[in-house]
């Protein structure tokens, strides 16, 4: 049986106490190199799918460290997706770096914004597929 792995990265940048996002990069692994993420027509329509379970997973992470009053620098996160050879998606890992501007995150913390981010829309989609979700802040 074979699977098919999709990778990608992120990294962001938020400038203000409310975290407004001022930069967002997205690339995926192709043949071993990362490239720039360019969504446009050509894309093929899994891969928006990946993007899409990815940036969910970011937006909550954002939102949710909003509304805890953390105050955000830059996040780097790295997404794999493994599906079966008949494109079910198996296992889902995402990890998340988050340096603060402020006030150190907590552990009760970390384990809020994690538990919202198993409510992002896309992923509560895909209820028989393994989740598994890290985010350190620094």
């Amino acid at each position: 049986m074979t699977q098919r792995i999709f990778e990608l990265r992120l990294s962001s940048l938020h400038e203000t106490p409310e975290n407004t996002m001022t930069k967002l990069a997205v690339q995926v692994l192709v043949d071993g190199e990362w490239e720039p993420l360019d969504l446009n027509l050509e894309t093929r329509g899994f891969l928006i799918f990946v993007y899409s379970v990815f940036i969910c997973q970011h937006m909550y992470l954002h939102s949710n460290a909003t509304e805890l009053g953390l105050v955000l620098d830059t996040v780097t996160g790295r997404f794999n997706l493994i599906t079966s050879e008949d494109w079910f998606v198996d296992e889902i890992h995402a990890s998340f770096d988050v340096a603060l501007r402020l006030r150190q995150a907590t552990a009760n913390d970390v384990a809020y914004i994690v538990d919202r981010m198993k409510n992002c829309p896309v992923s509560r989609n895909l209820k028989d597929t393994a989740k598994h979700t890290q985010l350190q802040f620094a």
